[in-house]
């Protein structure tokens, strides 16, 4: 027997929910490894690093690191 995939799941489910200093902290070594890379340029990376520390919600920090 087969289950669907779940569709409540993801962005659009819990983006409101609160990060905590270690989701901020996993993002914020995104965009650390990005710049370094050269993926980002440095004032993109300290604009994305501010919203990541200012960032309460999945759906505030998520934007931060998704186009890396």
């Amino acid at each position: 027997m087969s289950y669907p995939e779940p569709t409540d799941v993801g962005p659009a489910y819990g983006g409101n929910l609160a990060v905590n200093d270690s989701d901020k902290t996993t993002v914020l070594t995104l965009l650390d490894a990005a710049v370094a890379e050269g993926r980002i340029t440095p004032a993109e990376h300290a604009e994305r690093t501010q919203a990541a520390h200012q960032a309460e919600t999945f759906d505030a920090v998520s934007y931060t690191h998704l186009t890396l």
